[in-house]
Formats: structure tokens, C-alpha cells, sequence
């Protein structure tokens, strides 16, 4: 007879185990050989982890489009032209920039500059005094693209010189620097947090120090683990540096998700009378094997990420899957290894005062409540959740920029205090690259058209300049226009002005790019979301037959996706309401930009269907585990409910407040991470994974487990045990 690899008693003397049981127990003969081998991989893997964050990029946001395009062509043809990359802007309330003081500052501050630009192709404008007479600047201007001057920008703002005057660097290069440097100083923040956290509740729900321990070592060695392989797949591809956060965070959170399934399943075993061996063969037989069904459906959501044409979300993808593949791997090796290690021991040093505790008849006694009126229940939590998830119908995707930066933020000073006062550009200018213009005349005609198209913005080519600045605008059959937009770059109007200036209709024989700032994020949108459907369809399709396959049912996958569908949905209502609409803004520290960056919706799909999953494989593969034995569907829910509702609360609580660590970071980014998969995963592990499972799962009764129904006699079971006797008898 065949068993289900979710299902497995408590194996006995000369029993046949399944495969899990039998790994188990193999791992539990060689414990202290897989512990060695965990200690040197954590050792080893830590001493390049330390170095991971160095390796990554700061960019990631490009890919191939037509606005990256057209600034290779703008470099290729026209070398002379050059924009500002890093700006260090001085400002005093009261001492002019004429105050000998200040120029003292002013050269001693150039002087640096010039020290530091050999290896860079850039130049330093002279300086720059502002309307009020008390501010000014220094522009280190290139045609490199900005990302290439991060560090620069990193080394420019350890100058320090004494002056009348305050020095804030900013820029584009400044820019990427503050992210790259808020990144790690987020994750420092959140790793720094979240352990002691993860710690005290760890102590709470075991009721003691080994056992509350091992989740959290199990946790930090998965995260150096994975944190490691990230950093050796970056010397040879680039990896973005916001995959840093998700690794982290979400290494944390799983290892000790898994591993408190694990811990909680294996003293159970021996509360049943197994020895340790026999414990941590039925803990991996069940316990075990659910994580790897869990960890399978983590990995679909964080991989189908690397379908995606931009790096930011490949890297993403790349650095959740990593994580899930060494916490799955850790739940069935290192975890078993320590509790065989352990064995009884893993209850020594228990707490008094959370001694006697039963919380079982609670979950079972709620299961019970919740399939007496099981459409009021699923009324009232769909209710709940359409209200959380309905500001996500006004959800509007943009590309992050100064604006997204804290408003102490150096760089975010120096752009204000450049606009204000040293006539800086509010909007980078967009500008198209045309090949084929062979004569001014050819130049004129085309820039009479776009005038047409720009709908009265102000736009500038060779014949609106000075015929020493010609050749910057038309040479060699290529010409350049400059134009104003209308609006912000992530602000509807430009994105309708910008179709407009693309769909002009020019000459025959002339092709055109058009570029900028605002066309660059518009490309990104584009590339975002067209990639999107695929990942959508692959992350559903995949854990459908994933789920298909673990439980022999088609049913089941099809309730867990509906469920997943509806935490997703929540997510996108609270990151929609709080952090575009700007609610608690003030209380979390950030400024709201009435949008939210496009890859964070993405990100939290991804993720959320992967991470809300585990609760799902937690419950039901304890459900079915009952319903083989013979129980009917509502007490298997019930009975699956008593052994798992408080290991879920509690694995979702530890989660909840290690991802909600990010809450506290300087960017906002992570921010709305942060807060956005906190809110949902508690949503989910409460409402959705505790009343509306039961009670959808009592509505459809046996057809839950259709087609696969009850295979395989379990030990101990009389209703599977009478039809093998029926069978023998005839």
C-alpha cells in the first residue's frame, strides 16, 4: 500500500518507514556528522557573508530599453556633453559666499574634489553662488551614467572642512550611494532587532531555554549560509543590493518558522513514548516533509521573479530562493542532527512559569465554533478582508527617486536647497537622439513637429542656441533635442505627454530614441509589467501542481490559491493606504510621494503567495495526516487545528515582528516592506488560515480530498485498518 509522504505515524520497532522516516533516521545515526559539517559550512560561510554587501550593486533598476538606448547613442556621438553626476551645494543663514571664510571652504573643498576625480571621466564646474548670495555649489559633471560615480560620491561625503557654510552632497551618484549605504544600514538595524526578539517568543511558546534556542541558531545559520551564496553568485553576475534585505529578513523568519514546526513536532513524538531516534524519524517523516512542501512553494513565488528582465527583481528572486533552499535544507539535516544531539534535553532549563500550559482544547473548541456556522464565517472574514484590500483599486506604481529619500537625508538637502536656489532643475530634461538628419533644414522641420507634440513645453535644439554650441546638438547625421516636461516623472501627465512625443510621426529615414529621466521610468514601468504575467501564471500554475501533488487533491490547491489570492489583495490595500495615500506617515517616519515603487507590489506577490503558503502546508498536512487515520473531514480539521493552531500563531507572530523590523529603516522601500508583509502575514495566519480555512474546508466536506481520498493503511487506525482485513479475508 501506498502512503502519503505527509503522512506517517510514529515509527516503531521493525516497522517500514517512508522515505522521510527513513532520512530521519539516517540523519539521527549521523548526527554529530552532519553537525560537523553544518559547523564548518556556518564557519566558512561566514567569513565570505561578511563581505557580501560590498560585492552587490547599487543599481539594477536598467535593462535594455529604448531610453538606455538612446544615452549610449548621446555618449557615442556627442562625448563632449556632460550632466551632473555628484553636487556638493554650501549654504549659510548668515555668512555671504563672498566672506573670505567661505571661499576658504569653498578651495578646500575643490581642492579634494580634484584629489579624488583621476580614474573618473569628470570634470568640476566652476562654483555655482545661489540667488540668495549664502549658498553655492560645486558640480561634478560626466557623460558616464550616474551609478558609475557611487563610489565617489561615498568618498565625497567623508570630506570634512570647517566653514561657515553646511556641505550636503547630492546628485544622482549621491543618490545611489544613500541607498546603497541605507540598505545595509537596514538590514544591520533589522538583524540587530529581530534576533533578541525572535528569541523571548521563542522562549515563551517552548517554555524553555534549549528548546527556545534552537530556532534561532538554526535561523542565524541559514541566513549566513544563504547571505554567502548571494554574495559568491555576485562576482560573477551582478546582483542588486536590495536582495539583501529579503535574504536577511527572510532567512531569519523561515529558519525559525521551519525549525519551530520541527521542535514542537519532535516533543510531541516523545511525549508519545518514541525514542529520540524514533522521534526525529516521524518528526522528518511529517514535520520535516512539510517544510519542504512549504519551502517549495516559498521558492515558486521568490523564482518566478528571475523571469523578470530587470535585474532589481532577479536578484530578488535569486536571493529568496537561496534562502528557502538552505532553510528547507536545514529543517531536514541540521534541526534533526541537534534534536538527536539533545534528545530529552531539548525541555531542560524550562521556565516555571509557563509550565502546565494546554492551549490544544482552545484550537480544537474554535475548529468546532467555526464549522457550526461556516458561512458566517466566510462571510464576515471575506467582509473583512474586501475592506482592508479596497484602497488597492486606487494603487499607482512609480520609480523611486530623491523624493523617496528621508527629509534629513544630505542628498535630499542638496536637491532642495539646488532648486531653490542655484536655479537646479526641477525635472531632469528629456531629450531625444535622432540619426538621419543630414541639414539644418532637416533639424528645423523635425523640431517644428515636436513643438507641435510638446503641447507649449519649451524645447531646444541647434537653432535655439548660440552656433558655438551647434555642434552639440547636430553633427554627423545626429541631432539632439532637449525638452521640458510637464509634470513629475512619475506623474500621469508626463507619462501621457511622453506617448505623445513617441508617437510623433518623423521623416522617412530618420529614427529617433528618446531618453531622460522620466522616459528611463517609463521604460522600467513598461519592462515591470510586462514581465508580470508570466510571473503571475508561473507562480500559480506551479503551486497548484506542487499542492496537487503533496495532498492528492484538486480542491485543496484550488482553496489555498483563492486564499493566497485574498492576502495578497489585503497586503495591496494597506500598502496602498498607508504608504501612497500617507496614513501614519508621520508615525513611521517617511514621506508619502503619492505612489508607491512599482517593484514593492511585485515583490509582496511574490513573496506573500510563497509565505502565507507555509501556514497553509503546515495546517493542512496535519489534516490530512488525521484524515488517513480515519477520522471523518470535520474532525480531521479539528484534530489538525488542536495540533497546529498554536504553532501557527506563534511561527506567524515570530515572523510577523522579524519583517516588521524593517519598519524602523531609513528608506522607505523597506519600509513599505516591511510594514506591508507584516500586516498581511498576520491577516493571513489569523483570519484567513484560522476561520476561513475551517470553514470553506466543512462547506466542501470529502470533496477535499477528491481524487486522492484515503490511501494507505496508518498504524493504529481501525477504520483504515478494516478494509486491508476485508481484503485478506476474501
Amino acid at each position: 500500500m501506498e502512503r502519503s509522504p505527509l503522512n506517517s505515524d510514529s515509527p516503531t520497532p521493525g516497522a517500514r518507514l517512508s522515505w522521510g522516516g527513513r532520512w530521519g533516521a539516517f540523519v539521527a545515526r549521523n548526527r554529530w556528522a552532519f553537525l560537523g559539517c553544518w559547523l564548518v559550512a556556518v564557519l566558512l560561510m561566514g567569513y565570505f557573508a561578511s563581505g557580501t554587501s560590498r560585492l552587490l550593486s547599487p543599481a539594477g533598476f536598467t535593462t535594455d530599453t529604448e531610453a538606455g538606448r538612446a544615452a549610449d547613442l548621446l555618449r557615442q556621438q556627442f562625448p563632449e556633453r556632460r550632466g551632473p553626476v555628484v553636487e556638493v551645494v554650501f549654504h549659510s543663514e548668515v555668512t555671504p559666499v563672498s566672506d573670505p571664510a567661505y571661499q576658504a571652504q569653498l578651495a578646500a573643498w575643490r581642492a579634494d574634489l580634484e584629489r579624488l576625480l583621476p580614474g573618473h571621466s569628470a570634470v568640476i564646474d566652476p562654483p555655482r553662488v545661489g540667488r540668495d548670495g549664502r549658498t553655492a555649489a560645486l558640480v561634478v559633471e560626466s557623460n558616464e551614467t550616474p551609478d558609475r560615480f557611487v563610489d565617489l560620491a561615498r568618498q565625497v561625503s567623508s570630506i570634512r572642512h570647517g566653514g561657515p557654510a553646511q556641505a550636503y552632497v547630492g546628485g544622482l551618484g549621491a543618490i545611489y550611494n544613500d541607498f546603497l549605504q541605507g540598505s545595509e544600514h537596514d538590514v544591520q538595524q533589522s538583524e540587530a532587532l529581530s534576533l533578541p526578539i525572535a528569541l523571548v517568543l521563542l522562549l515563551l511558546v517552548f517554555g524553555g531555554l534549549v528548546a527556545g534556542l534552537l530556532p534561532v541558531l538554526t535561523g542565524a545559520a541559514t541566513v549566513t549560509v544563504a547571505v554567502a551564496l548571494l554574495g559568491l553568485v555576485a562576482r560573477e553576475h551582478t546582483v542588486s543590493i536590495f536582495s539583501l534585505n529579503v535574504t536577511s529578513v527572510l532567512g531569519l523568519g523561515l529558519g525559525i518558522d521551519y525549525s519551530l514546526l520541527v521542535v514542537n513536532r519532535f516533543r510531541e513524538e516523545l511525549r508519545k513514548g518514541a525514542s529520540k531516534e524514533q522521534a526525529v524519524a516521524a518528526t522528518v517523516a511529517t514535520a520535516g516533509l512539510a517544510t519542504l512542501v512549504s519551502g517549495g512553494t516559498v521558492a515558486i513565488g521568490f523564482g518566478a521573479l528571475m523571469l523578470s528582465h530587470l535585474n532589481v527583481l532577479w536578484s530578488i528572486g535569486l536571493g529568496g530562493a537561496l534562502v528557502v533552499a538552505v532553510s528547507v535544507i536545514a529543517s531536514l539535516t541540521l534541526i534533526p542532527a541537534l534534536l538527536a544531539a539533545f534528545g530529552g534535553k531539548v525541555d531542560r532549563l524550562a521556565l516555571p512559569f509557563t509550565r502546565g500550559r494546554d492551549s490544544s482544547p482552545f484550537w480544537h473548541g474554535l475548529a468546532g465554533r467555526v464549522m457550526a456556522r461556516p458561512f458566517l464565517f466566510i462571510g464576515l472574514t471575506v467582509a473583512v478582508v474586501v475592506v482592508i484590500a479596497w484602497p488597492a483599486r486606487d494603487l499607482k506604481p512609480g520609480v523611486v527617486g530623491a523624493e523617496s529619500l528621508p527629509s534629513d537625508d544630505p542628498a535630499f538637502q542638496a536637491q532642495r536647497l539646488g532648486e531653490s536656489q542655484l536655479g537646479f532643475p526641477t525635472y531632469s530634461p528629456v531629450f531625444l537622439v535622432a540619426r538621419g538628419v543630414n541639414g539644418t533644414a532637416l533639424a528645423a522641420e523635425m523640431e517644428s513637429r515636436l513643438r507641435a507634440a510638446a503641447e507649449g513645453q519649451p524645447v531646444r535644439g541647434a537653432a535655439d542656441v548660440p552656433p558655438a554650441l551647434a555642434p552639440l546638438y547636430l553633427r554627423n547625421g545626429y541631432a539632439v533635442f532637449e525638452l521640458q516636461q510637464p509634470a513629475p516623472d512619475n506623474d500621469d501627465r508626463t507619462h501621457r505627454w511622453l506617448d505623445r512625443i513617441r508617437a510623433v510621426r518623423w521623416p522617412p529615414g530618420v529614427s529617433v530614441l528618446v531618453g531622460g529621466e522620466a522616459a528611463a521610468y517609463q521604460d522600467f514601468l513598461r519592462v515591470l509589467f510586462g514581465d508580470l504575467p508570466q510571473v503571475l501564471v508561473t507562480v500559480l500554475a506551479l503551486t497548484f501542481l506542487l499542492l496537487g501533488i503533496a495532498f492528492r487533491s484538486v480542491a485543496l490547491p484550488l482553496k489555498a490559491v483563492f486564499m493566497n489570492v485574498l492576502s495578497v489583495a489585503a497586503a495591496m490595500g494597506v500598502l496602498t493606504w498607508i504608504f501612497q495615500e500617507g496614513h501614519l506617515s508621520a508615525q513611521l517616519r517617511f514621506q508619502a510621494v503619492g505612489f508607491v515603487e512599482a517593484t514593492v507590489p511585485v515583490i509582496i506577490f511574490a513573496g506573500l503567495f510563497g509565505l502565507s503558503m507555509d501556514y497553509e502546508v503546515f495546517l493542512l498536512s496535519r489534516v490530512r495526516e488525521e484524515w488517513a487515520k480515519g477520522s471523518s473531514n470535520s474532525e480531521a480539521v479539528a484534530r489538525g487545528m488542536e495540533r497546529t493552531g498554536r504553532i501557527i500563531t506563534s511561527a506567524a507572530l515570530i515572523l510577523v515582528l522579524v519583517v516588521a523590523t524593517l519598519g524602523l529603516s531609513r528608506l522607505a522601500l523597506n519600509k513599505a516592506l516591511g510594514i506591508t508583509f507584516a500586516a498581511a502575514i498576520l491577516l493571513d495566519a489569523t483570519l484567513i488560515r484560522l476561520l476561513l480555512v475551517p470553514a470553506m474546508m466543512r462547506v466542501l466536506g470529502d470533496l477535499n480530498w477528491w481524487p486522492g481520498g484515503r490511501r494507505g493503511r496508518q498504524p493504529g487506525s481501525e477504520a483504515a485498518a478494516r478494509p486491508e482485513a476485508e481484503r485478506a479475508a476474501s
